[in-house]
């Protein structure tokens, strides 16, 4: 049996999307069964997993063990029922030095101890012998790995901004998973054999959109949107980082519309919808936009689907024109409704002219201009959904598991 100890510098449960994506990680490496596996190419040549059905007579075949920091957390729920994920591995809290809550006394420190803490933590906890292997996206733990002959997997999220620094890691990793094709470019260019990388795009659980079979009508009237209108949805957290993503384009594209047209953002913190409200007020148009905050993931993908338009708007920014494989964008997919998405490389290596809308980054005008045309064609709209709901069937959890244990073996 193979085991995999899956460690994360992580708040969880928490309500950030790369706390879900773990789990939901763990949970489908830890559902692994043995089967028989299409290999198709998709149209830009690159491989993808058909998913076929398990064994049903096959045990499970990877023990999975997910490591976290036992840091403070204001959620008290225990992560198994926070996600709503069956209990098919277990959670191993770490002790750390946490002083983040104390972070407007230390400042940056207080998350350079907690991430040290735990890289050294962990590093003396990891047990003898070397019949497992060590998942990660933490760059402290594997730094320290990296050290030692210990069998590690790296799946990277972005390119770091001083890459000698991580060189050390990428040649020492059995193998690198990222997100993006052109995230596994930048890796090579710097010296790294293209055979030791798989590009594994992020997923969407099926079931939970499929479960909700509630029309967009009705979700409207049960959230208290104004069912009459034409919604146009952004949902997720506002910022990455601190880093924009692309609601003030959105917002500065409401003056351009017809005033039956609202914009609801869901899933920003208090401040950030106080920051968002007052800049709308400077185009007159906070009228026109409904602002939620965090909601939980059920709730979510109720507020997905009760939009006539779901929008990524990101900004023409490094992180996001490279490096970014939104879960918003497969549950946006996966929701049935019509997508329009800033034109960028990270993106378009899921969506294509056939299942989604494109307008130019950071341009307001054009942004209004194919949300018009969306709401001109309701026809145009059922044919772009359609086509992404077909396309998101090879975007599942299970599908990116098995690619990645075939891959790392």
């Amino acid at each position: 049996m193979m085991k995999i100890i899956y460690i994360t510098n992580s708040r969880i449960p928490t309500e950030k999307a790369h706390g879900f994506q773990v789990m939901k990680m763990s949970e489908a490496f830890s559902n692994y069964r043995s089967g028989s596996t299409q290999i198709k190419t998709d149209q830009r040549g690159n491989d993808f997993q058909r998913e076929s059905a398990p064994n049903p007579h096959k045990s499970a075949s990877i023990d999975v063990e997910l490591w976290i920091p036992g840091r403070f957390n204001q959620i008290k729920e225990n992560p198994f029922s926070y996600y709503n994920i069956r209990e098919t591995f277990s959670i191993k809290k770490i002790p750390v030095i946490d002083l983040i809550p104390l972070y407007k006394f230390f400042g940056a420190f207080a998350n350079f101890v907690e991430s040290i803490s735990f890289a050294i933590f962990s590093y003396f906890k990891l047990p003898k012998g070397d019949d497992y292997t060590i998942y990660s996206r933490d760059q402290f733990i594997l730094w320290f790995l990296s050290f030692t002959k210990k069998k590690f997997v790296y799946e990277m999220h972005s390119f770091p901004g001083k890459p000698i620094f991580y060189k050390r890691i990428w040649k020492r990793a059995h193998k690198i998973i990222t997100i993006t094709s052109a995230l596994k470019a930048k890796i090579v260019e710097t010296g790294i054999s293209e055979s030791k990388i798989s590009v594994a795009h992020d997923a969407v659980d099926l079931d939970d959109f499929n479960a909700v079979a509630q029309g967009k009508e009705e979700l409207k009237i049960e959230l208290g949107l104004p069912k009459d209108d034409f919604l146009i949805g952004y949902i997720g957290k506002f910022k990455t980082l601190g880093m924009e993503k692309g609601i003030a384009t959105m917002i500065e594209a409401l003056p351009l519309l017809d005033k039956e047209m609202k914009m609801v953002f869901v899933g920003g913190e208090e401040s950030e919808i106080k920051e968002y409200k007052s800049f709308a007020n400077r185009f007159n148009v906070v009228y026109q936009c409904l602002f939620f905050d965090y909601q939980p993931y059920a709730r979510l993908i109720r507020y997905t689907k009760a939009m006539d338009v779901l929008i990524i708007p990101f900004p023409n920014k490094p992180h996001y024109a490279f490096y970014a494989s939104p879960l918003k964008l497969f549950e946006y997919m996966a929701s049935g409704r019509p997508i329009i998405s800033s034109d960028l490389p990270a993106l378009r290596e899921v969506l294509n002219d056939k299942n989604a809308l494109f307008f130019k980054p950071d341009d307001a005008a054009d942004l209004a201009r194919s949300i018009k045309m969306l709401k001109s064609s309701q026809m145009l709209g059922y044919h772009l959904s359609q086509q992404a709901l077909a396309d998101v069937k090879q975007y599942t959890w299970h599908n990116r598991a098995r690619k990645i244990l075939e891959f790392i073996k």
